[in-house]
């Protein structure tokens, strides 16, 4: 008797410790969240929803784009990482609050709370300067804001922001002295109204100024050379790094690897469906078609030179 209730014991116990198992092999059975941390009407919001459609269609359930904006990102992201990692809770993201907002010390979460899905897009920013600086690249600008005499004021989102701290390694390295001022949406327009020196612009909305003469675009940030300014040339090529901001998808941690490997997989095969396609090009922006595992890699190499440059600037958490 006592044996037959043992065996009964350990079958139960057994079946038990499937249940996690088992509820993952019918992943996924109910309809997924992706939580987009921004205002609803840009580009990366445009192709976060065509994103969701393709997923949908692959993974036979509805994938819901819910906009969550507030703290550059970091409310809607913060929500995420706190989500029940059942893999059917994600968000989109970027390098703002996924690294360098949580090395200031502004979040609530740490990197250790989520997890990559993969990337989606670049961030096509490109370092515009003033049409009436005599430069029309970073090694020119360099001698004329040594000789400047006083700050390059430069236009980006916040101190903190990537665009404005990929601009202060620039500064850095190049020996020009700088200040960032913030503003809600950094453009060519600030540069027109003499508000700054340069900007962390968006390539696609600075093309007809450049054509028009009213500003030069220094450089263009990307792992490649970007469609709209195929003359310019990326950090990477002049020596700075391989530096660019990006846009991706997350989980919280704790969400097993297999369903992290099959979110990443179909969201790599929506990525190359053709009103994805369609939106890329419409944008001007750049598709970054990385899996979780890549963007992993990705992500601890931006931190090491956020994490350091911040230091060094002073805006670390104290």
């Amino acid at each position: 008797m006592n044996a037959r209730i043992r065996i009964l014991s350990l079958a139960v116990l057994s079946l038990v410790a499937a249940l996690p198992s088992l509820a993952q092999d019918r992943w996924p059975s109910k309809p997924i969240e992706i939580i987009y941390p921004y205002p609803p009407g840009n580009d990366m919001d445009v192709v976060t929803r065509l994103l969701a459609e393709g997923m949908s269609k692959r993974l036979g359930v509805p994938v819901q784009v819910i906009n969550k904006p507030g703290g550059g990102g970091v409310v809607g992201f913060a929500e995420m990482t706190r989500a029940k990692p059942d893999g059917y809770t994600i968000g989109t993201w970027t390098p703002g609050p996924g690294i360098s907002q949580i090395v200031a010390g502004n979040t609530p979460y740490k990197m250790s709370d989520y997890q990559s899905v993969g990337g989606m897009l670049i961030n096509d920013f490109v370092l515009a300067a003033r049409g009436d600086i005599p430069a029309n690249n970073l090694k020119d600008f360099a001698a004329w804001a040594k000789k400047n005499g006083k700050p390059v004021i430069i236009a980006s989102y916040a101190p903190a922001a990537v665009p404005a701290l990929i601009a202060a390694k620039i500064a850095k390295r190049d020996g020009w002295p700088y200040k960032v001022v913030s503003f809600p949406n950094p453009s060519i327009k600030e540069l027109i109204a003499g508000d700054a020196d340069v900007s962390t612009a968006g390539a696609e909305g600075a093309m007809s100024y450049a054509k028009a003469g009213q500003t030069k675009i220094l450089s263009a940030w990307g792992p490649d050379r970007n469609p709209v300014f195929p003359n310019v040339a990326t950090l990477k090529e002049e020596g700075y790094g391989d530096l660019y901001s990006w846009g991706g998808m997350a989980a919280p941690v704790g969400v097993p690897k297999d369903i992290i490997n099959k979110l990443s997989s179909v969201m790599m095969e929506a990525l190359k469906d053709k009103p994805v396609q369609d939106q890329f090009k419409k944008a001007g922006i750049p598709a970054l078609p990385m899996t979780a595992d890549q963007m992993s890699k990705r992500v601890v190499d931006d931190s090491k030179w956020i994490t350091e440059l911040m230091t060094e600037l002073g805006m670390t958490k104290k």
